[in-house]
């Protein structure tokens, strides 16, 4: 009886820290970053390609709505069961979020482009939500796929501003810190009890909101 409650004691622990730390990171990213669209590594635009590359690395790492969007991406991936369907969410996040990239830098348009990004973040916690409630039934896997392509929006709005000529360095830092912070949010997903995730992303979404 006694070496149950301590192993119950200790499991209790792990999770405080896990959520505490969590919440922690995204309060400090939230300090960083002030508001939506302004964070480091936000203009790439004339910028040298090693300049553009790093700027692309730490982008998602400083910027508030990208690391929560991410983050969230990968506790879907976890809440799915075989390896090539957590593959197949993560790998088409990154895409994407590289489509969005090019199709900023070449369509122009920006109208609303910040209130998708915000929206995206509430779309992703119901898709964990839904995903820990229902399971795979249809209404779970559609948000799952609507939570990817929200994604988009997180590129999109630095195609606006970048060069072709700094996307081709910047695109690919992007891409190695977005799918890290996917796997962080994977990883999460595995110790952070999934009735708490859809929650601490909607409450990460509300603190966006008021701080823009």
């Amino acid at each position: 009886m006694a070496k149950s409650i301590n192993t119950h004691s200790i499991f209790i622990t792990r999770s405080t820290l896990l959520t505490l730390t969590g919440c922690g990171a995204a309060l400090l990213a939230l300090l960083a970053s002030g508001t939506a669209m302004a964070h480091s590594g936000h203009n790439p635009v004339d910028s040298g390609l090693f300049f553009s590359f790093t700027s692309g690395i730490t982008h998602p790492l400083t910027g508030f709505d990208h690391l929560v969007m991410l983050i969230g991406i990968g506790l879907i991936a976890a809440q799915y069961q075989q390896r090539h369907q957590q593959a197949r969410i993560v790998l088409a996040a990154l895409f994407s979020m590289l489509f969005g990239l090019g199709f900023g830098a070449l369509s122009g348009f920006a109208t609303g482009i910040e209130t998708m990004i915000v929206a995206s973040l509430f779309v992703v916690a119901v898709a964990v939500y839904s995903r820990h409630r229902a399971g795979d039934n249809m209404w779970s896997v559609v948000m799952s796929v609507f939570a990817v392509v929200t994604v988009m929006f997180h590129g999109w709005v630095h195609g606006l501003e970048a060069s072709a000529f700094s996307l081709i360095a910047f695109a690919p830092g992007m891409l190695v810190s977005a799918g890290l912070l996917a796997m962080i949010g994977y990883r999460l997903g595995q110790f952070i009890n999934p009735k708490w995730q859809s929650a601490l992303l909607a409450v990460s979404g509300a603190l966006l909101v008021l701080a823009s």
